[in-house]
């Protein structure tokens, strides 16, 4: 069963605030949202006009694709739990608040899925959490953020998993933490690329897999940036 959901909601001068609520359970669905102007939400079904609750995607084999092109738009979710998900959400514009939550709840294991995240746009805040309650194997998650001053944290529970992040802008803040078993083999490790073209951004970066052989790799063209990597596979504890 294949389940398409697809919203187009567009606001002109004054007219804005436009909100979609969804929930969806089941196998192969596509599903896309797109809102065009500022001061837009999207979340769950729970909530009301003006007051927004995260909503919540169950399934397996899923395409999600979010486009939210203004300022002062929100996407919050509490749980995306599939397997073999592929997303991309697309925002362009200023002060946006991005929320996505992964497998949160363990009733699936969020395995082979392929995100593609790109901003456009400052004081952007994104926090995105996947695999809380299992590794999620085999993601490939892809960040693209071209903009001043946005605050940026995941927390990735992983194994086999690629991790790439190009940033092109000043005063960025970046916080990530990889955990999990990766296996003792290069090919089983997690793997993080930071590549930045910008000044006075702030990274802190965690790899904490147990007994892994984690990869970090970070290239830089800037200056004035503060930069703390800790890596440890069970050993004494070390923060930045």
């Amino acid at each position: 069963m294949i389940m398409r959901i697809i919203f187009l909601l567009l606001s002109f001068g004054l007219l804005a605030d436009d909100e979609i609520f969804v929930e969806q359970t089941g196998s192969n669905a596509t599903i896309k949202l797109e809102q065009l102007g500022s001061n837009n939400l999207i979340g769950g079904t729970s909530a009301v006009s003006g007051t927004m609750t995260a909503l919540d995607l169950d399934g397996t084999d899923m395409t999600l694709t979010i486009n939210q092109i203004g300022s002062s738009n929100i996407f919050r979710s509490d749980g995306i739990n599939s397997d073999n998900v592929t997303g991309y959400f697309d925002f362009q514009g200023d002060s946006n608040v991005l929320d996505i939550l992964l497998n949160s709840n363990g009733a699936y294991s969020a395995d082979y899925a392929n995100l593609n995240v790109q901003v456009s746009g400052g004081s952007n805040i994104f926090d995105i959490e996947i695999g809380e309650a299992s590794n999620a194997d085999y993601l490939d998650l892809d960040w693209i953020i071209d903009g001043d001053n946005n605050d940026f944290e995941f927390d990735i529970d992983y194994e086999n998993a690629t991790n790439y992040v190009d940033v092109f802008g000043d005063g960025n803040e970046l916080t990530f933490v990889g955990s999990g078993y990766a296996g003792t083999s290069a090919s089983d490790s997690g793997y993080f690329y930071l590549d930045l073209d910008g000044s006075s951004n702030t990274f802190t970066i965690t790899q904490s897999s147990t007994l892994a052989r984690d990869w970090l790799k970070i290239t830089t063209n800037g200056s004035n940036s503060i930069f703390c990597v800790v890596q440890s596979d069970g050993g004494t504890s070390t923060t930045c």
